[in-house]
């Protein structure tokens, strides 16, 4: 039932949107990725490996599985999304049952984890976010089993190439299996199957890349800059995407100290701390970004911590559970609305005028037009000239000159970084959209280098979206 009511959910989501379609312009890096292994050469980003900007290298190896069999890589990319889906609401659904909750209770707890913050809007975006909540449920299902050690192998083999962060949980979870075994022959073999899952992708990306890792972390880190800002600037920003996180679950997350046993509840709780820990040291304003994507893997946490709650021998536990369970019914209205209001805006605006302003291109730039912009993928994946990723994701070269100016100046260099950035590669053309040119101001970092900017389009969207959200297109002319 849970699974059947996961599909039916895609399907009217697929109807009322019209089509495999997504808000963001992430999703279509990886579209455009697969499309660089399966013709083994890359016309947008030219001379740059496949890998290159791809933070999950599993979810790019299911796509191009689905793809393989479904004629839309479109159609492909939103069956995944619910595939991903499906495992998460059943690895919820098996976590809550191995806990001791009912069927009853774990279905609707399991269910729950499409509604809780406006989950299902993040599952529909096209990313991996539904493979690694899927996973976090599943490691939190496998490891209360004890019994399935070598599905907990191969996942724990899996995680870091679903989304680097899960490295620790990864780590923690080996090591409670490696020690409740006392280093015995059973434990050996855990090692060993992690090992052999874990391997391949590493030379994978080793191979293609000259990295073991994803590079996607640290393109990201350099170009935003803030690793480098006062302790203080830090913490308000995480503060700030904390709190309505926080709210939209609220008063759920108070349940975390009933976790059980107590090894998951140490592991899970370290991995929170270690999560919220390294954003706020390399990248404390990344919980926004993609609508706050990020920060939805511990929605499976708190489910399950709900669960420990509510199937407690415990009296007082399962009293404050469900008091929190009944006093959430206030909360959850607020993350489901707020995420609506955000997907469609996104859907309808953003995506629109990023898509008109790709299809314009595609008909008026010349042959051999070099395009240099920052939303990496939807304009790789379907438009027809060379181009340069100012933000590093899917041009090195730019990453690098970001390590060196933007990066260790907290930002004070950006400006400078672009002109080199411009300087080496001569574009002629800069694809922005106005919130990130107001936030980053590209177009004015060119002028004050000597750069001639000047708009030439900008993308059609329907009445009402935001001004930030519109894309604008610039035609540049090098310094005389």
């Amino acid at each position: 039932m849970c699974a059947l009511i996961v599909v039916a959910t895609f399907t009217v989501a697929h109807y009322l949107i019209g089509g495999s379609i997504f808000p963001f312009d992430d999703p279509y890096i990886a579209l455009h990725n697969a499309q660089v292994l399966w013709s083994g050469h890359d016309s947008a980003y030219r001379g740059v490996p496949a890998l290159i900007g791809e933070t999950s290298g599993v979810h790019l190896a299911l796509l191009m599985l689905f793809e393989s069999f479904i004629r839309s890589d479109t159609t492909a990319l939103f069956v995944l999304g619910a595939t991903g889906s499906v495992a998460y609401v059943l690895g919820l659904y098996a976590a809550c049952i191995n806990v001791g909750c009912s069927r009853l209770l774990a279905t609707l707890i399991a269910l729950s984890g499409l509604i809780v913050g406006g989950a299902i809007f993040k599952l529909l975006n096209g990313l991996e976010t539904g493979l690694a909540m899927a996973a976090i449920a599943w490691d939190i299902a496998l490891l209360i089993d004890r019994k399935r050690i070598v599905a907990l192998s191969i996942l724990c083999g899996l995680m870091t190439f679903i989304r680097p962060e899960l490295a620790f949980l990864a780590i923690a979870s080996m090591a409670v299996v490696f020690w409740e075994h006392r280093c015995s022959a059973e434990s050996v073999k855990a090692v060993a199957i992690c090992a052999l899952v874990l391997l391949p992708l590493l030379a994978w990306y080793w191979i293609d890349t000259g990295s073991p890792i994803p590079s996607t972390i640290g393109a990201k880190t350099y170009f935003f800059a803030q690793r480098f800002l006062p302790l203080r600037i830090k913490l308000i920003l995480l503060i700030r995407d904390l709190i309505p996180a926080l709210a939209a679950v609220s008063p759920l997350f108070l349940c975390a100290g009933f976790i059980r046993p107590p090894a998951v509840r140490r592991i899970l709780l370290l991995f929170t701390a270690v999560f919220l820990a390294s954003y706020l040291w390399r990248f404390p304003s990344g919980f926004a970004e993609n609508d706050e994507r990020y920060l939805f893997p511990f929605v499976p946490i708190i489910l399950f911590s709900v669960a420990c709650g509510l199937s407690s021998s415990r009296r007082q536990e399962r009293a404050i559970a469900i008091s929190c369970v009944v006093l959430s019914l206030l909360f959850v209205p607020f993350g489901i609305i707020h995420q609506f209001r955000n997907y469609r805006e996104y859907l309808t605006g953003y995506r629109l005028s990023l898509d008109d302003t790709v299809r314009w291109m595609n008909r008026n730039l010349p042959a051999g037009s070099i395009v240099m912009l920052h939303d990496a993928g939807y304009a790789a994946y379907a438009g027809h000239f060379a181009l340069v990723d100012l933000a590093g994701l899917k041009t090195p070269a730019a990453a690098e000159i970001n390590k060196h100016l933007t990066y260790p100046s907290a930002g004070r260099l950006r400006a400078e970084a672009i002109a080199q950035i411009a300087a080496q590669f001569h574009p002629g053309y800069l694809l922005t959209f106005h919130g990130w040119d107001h936030a980053f101001q590209f177009a004015n970092a060119l002028r004050d280098h000597g750069w001639t900017v000047r708009q030439i389009y900008e993308g059609r969207a329907p009445v009402g979206t935001p001004a930030q959200d519109v894309y604008v297109l610039y035609q540049l002319q090098p310094p005389q």
